[in-house]
């Protein structure tokens, strides 16, 4: 029992000094750590030393002071990474339907497809057209809004080798086919972060979505909202629509890591 104790002890120890350390925000010396956990510096060199050499603290060679190590940083990002987003994503999803009154779905790229991780649907008025996807169902890149999300982060590389193995046939009257076309389709969508499928995939239904990012600030999924074109006009499509999908877009993305520019303006 005494054993076990005293590691608890020792581990205990090196977690209080790693929270001092973030709790702070600042390189500190031993001597302000060991005040700060009213310790003696000599009951904690011993982790101090242990928590550098395996990266988990770093120590620099001027100030003597430490900081955080990358150590711990990398073992942070793999946690992030492997969040599973459609996990993370659905309660935010669920209130979105019920915001809207109205079909969400989240989408990841898969090859040259897209795939539908998740959906919750909602039930329309007798005769309203309603959605034909489900979790697991494949569809292509080119004319679902989700899917001009997903290829407009890709790094031009990896887009043009999708696009090689893409036949674009016409889906409806309003599918784009044409690649340079949908190149500056793209480009749109990336700058304006938001997507829209006006009756491209499906005559009817319109849809618009907007990325998911994660911690590396790459998109790692796309959420849509998907509705009637006799129901919403395109101009409610893009206002109060695209605000309350852009925000659960931007909830998501935080609980995958992701820190929005925005907060680091005038930081320099």
């Amino acid at each position: 029992m005494e054993q076990i104790e005293t590691k608890l002890n020792t581990i205990g120890k090196a977690i209080a000094i790693i929270e001092i350390i973030q709790q702070t925000n600042r390189p500190m010396s031993i001597k302000e750590i060991a005040e700060n956990l009213d310790m003696n510096k000599s009951s904690i060199h011993h982790h101090m030393k242990t928590l550098t050499e395996f990266g988990y603290l770093q120590k620099d060679g001027e100030s003597r002071k430490y900081d955080i190590g990358l150590g711990l940083v990398r073992a942070g990002q793999s946690y992030l990474q492997r969040l599973d987003v459609r996990e993370r994503g659905h309660y935010f999803l669920e209130q979105l339907s019920r915001k809207l009154s109205e079909t969400v779905h989240m989408l990841v790229l898969d090859h040259n497809e897209v795939v539908y991780v998740d959906k919750v649907d909602v039930n329309h008025q007798p005769g309203a057209l309603t959605c034909s996807s489900f979790i697991g169902h494949r569809t292509d890149v080119y004319s679902t809004a989700a899917g001009k999300v997903l290829m407009a982060h890709l790094e031009r590389g990896d887009l043009r080798e999708i696009l090689r193995s893409v036949k674009m046939r016409s889906i409806t009257e309003y599918t784009i086919t044409d690649c340079d076309r949908y190149l500056e389709e793209l480009v749109k969508v990336k700058q304006q972060g938001y997507s829209l499928d006006l009756q491209e995939h499906a005559l009817g239904l319109q849809c618009i979505a907007v990325p998911v990012m994660n911690l590396h600030s790459q998109c790692v999924a796309a959420i849509s909202v998907s509705c009637p074109v006799s129901i919403i006009s395109r101009e409610d499509l893009e206002d109060e629509i695209l605000k309350q999908l852009k925000e659960t877009g931007l909830q998501i993305s935080r609980t995958m890591g992701y820190i929005p520019e925005q907060r680091n303006k005038g930081t320099n």
